[in-house]
């Protein structure tokens, strides 16, 4: 099994069992910015912690492979969780911060890899990977910009860059976002 494959089968598990979600992380990003290698799949979801076992039982049916213990303890201390299908993980991120929520709720549906996705605006993906804050995240950030020249809502970027900074009580997220050529 190929990630290509992988992806078909984990886009169309989420879409069929009506789970909101954006595909973020590498795939997010050739999409939306410029092509690089991705080894994974990277997910933002809404999800309950406490619904973890039940979300675990419905991907178990639909043949991932998981440590059960190790997913249910990582999502509840960290917010994530990862699941397998051959050589392939999945990352779940459970989304706790308001511009993750606002991110799933402005979604796009763009056909990846023949699959109908959920993905983030260029703007949510560009904050998110800012917010990560990688040297990796960062070059995808201003791919990202550099494919969406123009096109790009300056506004709402400063508005949550600013709004996360203060938040997180740095300024590290604005000044990313000031010093990207927008």
């Amino acid at each position: 099994m190929n990630l290509i494959e992988v992806y078909d089968k984990v886009i169309s598990f989420l879409n069929k069992e009506k789970f909101e979600y954006i595909v973020i992380g590498g795939i997010a990003v050739g999409v939306l910015g410029e092509l690089r290698a991705t080894g994974d799949i990277d997910i933002d979801i809404i999800l309950d912690k406490r619904d973890i076992e039940d979300f675990l039982n419905k991907v178990k049916k639909n043949g991932f492979e998981y440590s059960k213990n190790e997913c249910v303890k990582r999502a509840k201390e960290t917010g994530t969780f990862q699941i397998k299908l051959g050589d392939y993980h999945i990352d779940f991120i459970i989304a706790s911060i308001e511009l993750e929520k606002e991110a799933i709720k402005r979604k796009q549906i763009i056909k990846v890899l023949d699959v109908k996705s959920n993905l983030p605006t260029a703007e949510n993906l560009i904050l998110l990977k800012i917010i990560a804050g990688r040297q990796k995240d960062i070059m995808d950030a201003k791919n990202i910009v550099i494919k969406n020249k123009g096109k790009l809502d300056k506004k709402y970027l400063i508005k949550w860059a600013q709004k996360i900074s203060d938040e997180m009580e740095s300024g590290r997220v604005y000044n990313e976002i000031k010093n990207l050529d927008l």
